[in-house]
C-alpha cells in the first residue's frame, strides 16, 4: 500500500471449497479505511468461506487479516462492498444481533472476555444476556467446558488459571451461545507455546468434531498447519489461498512477504533446489521422510 492506494497484486483463484454453494461467510469486494487514516485497510475483498470449514488467515501486522475478522461479526462493516454472514447483510442494523449470535469472536486478550468470579458463571454470562432459560443455561455451560476440556475447572477462579485456560474458557463462553461459526483473531498472541497448543487443538477438535466453522486470524505459521484452507495476506489483499501444504510450497512468495514456512517445507524446497525430485509436498514429518523416500527411489 503506497500514498493511499492499495498495491495490485492479483489474487489466486481460490479452490473449489470456496467456491462451494453452502458459503457461511462471502465478501463481496468489501473495502475498509479506519477514520482519521487515508489508506484503505482492505481492498476489494472477495472470499467465499464454506461451512464447517477450519480456514487460516496468515500475516504480518497491517496486512488487514483483524479487520476482516471484525467484519465477520459486525464490529465494523464495510466502506463499500457487502459482508454477507448466514446470507444476512452485517451491515442491516435491524440484524446485527442475529449476525452476533451466528459468528462468535474471540480475541487475543482473553481477560478482556472474563467477566466472572467463577468459571461456570462466566460461561453462563453471554447465554443468560440472550435471555436464554435457565435449565437451557445448565445445559449448555456444562457440554461448553466439557468440549474445551476445562468441566472440571468449572468452580475455579478465572483469574487463578495460566492463559492457555483462561483462553480455552473465554471460547467456552461463546460456544454456550451456539453460533454456528467461531472467528478467532489471534488468540494465542500472549499465551506461551503449551498455552498456544492447548487452544490450537481445542478449536480444531470443535471444527473436527462439531463442524462448527473456524476461522483463525495468526501471525503464526505453525498454527495455520491443520486448517484445511491457508489464507495469507498483504498490504489489504489476499495474495494466497489453497491449502496449507500448496500455499507454503510457494517459498519464495512467503519469504517475500518476511513470513516463514514450516520445516519440512523447507527442507523439500531446498532437496528439489538440488536437483532432487520429490513428488509432493508434505506437513508433517513422518510424510516429509516418506516424500523424500520415494524421491530417493525415482
Amino acid at each position: 500500500m503506497r500514498d493511499g492506494v492499495c498495491l495490485e497484486k492479483e489474487s489466486p483463484a481460490a479452490d473449489g471449497a470456496s467456491q462451494a454453494a453452502d458459503a457461511v461467510i462471502r465478501f463481496e469486494d468489501v473495502h475498509y479505511t479506519y477514520p482519521g487514516y487515508d489508506t484503505e485497510t482492505l481492498c476489494g475483498i472477495d472470499l467465499e468461506i464454506k461451512k464447517g470449514s477450519f480456514v487460516a488467515v496468515l500475516g504480518h501486522n497491517g496486512s488487514g487479516k483483524s479487520t476482516l475478522a471484525k467484519l465477520t461479526n459486525a464490529i465494523l462493516v464495510p466502506d463499500k462492498g457487502r459482508v454477507l454472514v448466514a446470507g444476512i447483510d452485517t451491515a442491516d442494523e435491524e440484524r446485527v444481533i442475529d449476525v452476533r449470535r451466528t459468528v462468535g469472536m474471540v480475541f487475543q486478550n482473553p481477560d478482556n472476555q472474563i467477566v466472572a468470579n467463577v468459571v461456570e458463571d462466566d460461561v453462563a454470562f453471554a447465554p443468560e444476556n440472550l435471555g436464554v432459560e435457565p435449565a437451557e443455561i445448565r445445559r449448555r455451560v456444562d457440554e461448553a467446558l466439557k468440549q474445551v476440556g476445562m468441566y472440571e475447572m468449572r468452580m475455579h477462579a478465572p483469574h487463578l488459571l495460566s492463559g492457555g485456560q483462561k483462553q480455552r474458557v473465554a471460547i467456552a463462553g461463546v460456544i454456550a451461545m451456539e453460533p454456528g461459526i467461531i472467528v478467532l483473531d489471534e488468540p494465542t498472541a500472549m499465551l506461551d507455546p503449551q498455552g498456544r497448543h492447548e487452544v490450537i487443538s481445542t478449536v480444531t477438535k470443535l471444527c473436527r468434531d462439531k463442524k462448527m466453522t473456524v476461522v483463525l486470524i495468526t501471525h503464526h505459521m505453525d498454527e495455520c498447519v491443520r486448517a484445511d484452507r491457508l489464507i495469507v495476506m498483504s498490504a489489504g489483499k489476499i495474495i494466497a489461498d489453497g491449502k496449507p501444504a500448496e500455499v507454503f510450497a510457494d517459498v519464495e512468495l512467503m519469504e517475500s512477504e518476511g513470513l516463514t514456512v514450516p520445516e519440512t517445507t523447507r527442507l523439500l524446497y531446498d532437496l528439489r533446489k538440488a536437483g532432487m525430485t520429490l513428488p509432493g509436498e508434505e506437513l508433517d514429518v513422518e510424510g516429509c521422510a516418506e516424500e523424500i523416500a520415494q524421491g530417493l527411489r525415482l
